[in-house]
């Protein structure tokens, strides 16, 4: 897989030539995200609220036809999730939760985007739809853990345990603060569905704004469940859950002038033949 994504990159950056107008610039944003499991019965049992990330990184855009482009970005974000036990209050019953994580990801999304012309009253602009999937590569994340077993067997400010996401590691030599997920899901795909506006603030550049959903595809873990540090090792966290969120992203993008740059070039071979 990993290969895989290498090879798109490198189709990407070495092939613009083959396109008639390419525009690079950063991009940043906000993510407002959360988890959905795989199992239904899981649902009823667990409230799981959104919580804000950022993202940040390079965006490529590419002409394919007259009104669509192609965009890419190589970023890095943030996800995650705050969730809790329906109807258990965690300071004094024993099944009690409160879990609050944030993943750390380097992700690349590829949108196929339609744009189309807009007025209001005399000032015109571009709106945009566009549909593709994402990459996404897991590096780790960390948040904090709250239980029954916290509040029973720490006190004063300890109730909330830090934790830390360790990838592959033995959950038999796991630390109090480490959550071990042995069997990973680290390169994870997903579906983006957007929708943008774009302005011409000066002769080439452009400013694109883009909200978009992003529906995850891949589980967190097929395998293996996120075990706790040895005191509490009562509960686990099933990985068979799915990223999902909304984000907002701005990018500055600077025209190379690759449409100038091949006027005036003929393809036809003017060397006499032998």
């Amino acid at each position: 897989m990993r290969a895989r994504l290498a090879s798109v990159f490198i189709l990407i950056f070495l092939s613009y030539k083959a396109y008639t107008q390419v525009l690079v610039g950063p991009v940043a944003g906000f993510n407002y995200s959360w988890t959905s499991f795989g199992d239904k019965d899981l649902k009823s049992q667990y409230r799981v609220t959104p919580v804000m990330g950022y993202h940040i990184g390079g965006h490529l855009a590419f002409k394919v036809r007259k009104r669509f482009f192609l965009h890419t970005s190589l970023i890095y974000s943030t996800k995650g999730k705050d969730m809790t036990r329906r109807g258990k209050d965690v300071s004094n019953d024993p099944e009690g939760l409160a879990l609050k994580l944030k993943y750390n990801y380097i992700e690349m999304p590829l949108v196929y985007t339609a744009y189309f012309k807009g007025t209001i009253g005399t000032k015109s602009f571009k709106y945009s739809l566009g549909i593709g999937p994402n990459v996404s590569y897991w590096l780790g994340g960390k948040g904090t853990f709250e239980n029954g077993d916290t509040h029973e067997f720490h006190g004063g400010d300890s109730y909330v345990i830090p934790v830390k996401i360790k990838f592959g590691k033995d959950p038999a030599t796991a630390q109090e603060t480490d959550m071990v997920i042995q069997h990973p899901n680290r390169i994870q795909l997903g579906l983006n569905f957007t929708a943008g506006f774009l302005f011409e603030p000066a002769r080439d550049r452009e400013m694109v704004l883009t909200l978009r959903y992003e529906l995850g595809h891949s589980y967190l873990s097929r395998e293996s469940n996120g075990v706790f540090g040895p005191e509490f090792r009562s509960f686990s966290e099933t990985q068979k859950i799915r990223n999902q969120g909304f984000r907002i992203s701005l990018a500055y993008l600077i025209d190379l002038k690759v449409e100038e740059r091949k006027k005036g070039k003929s393809t036809i071979d003017r060397r006499r033949p032998k």
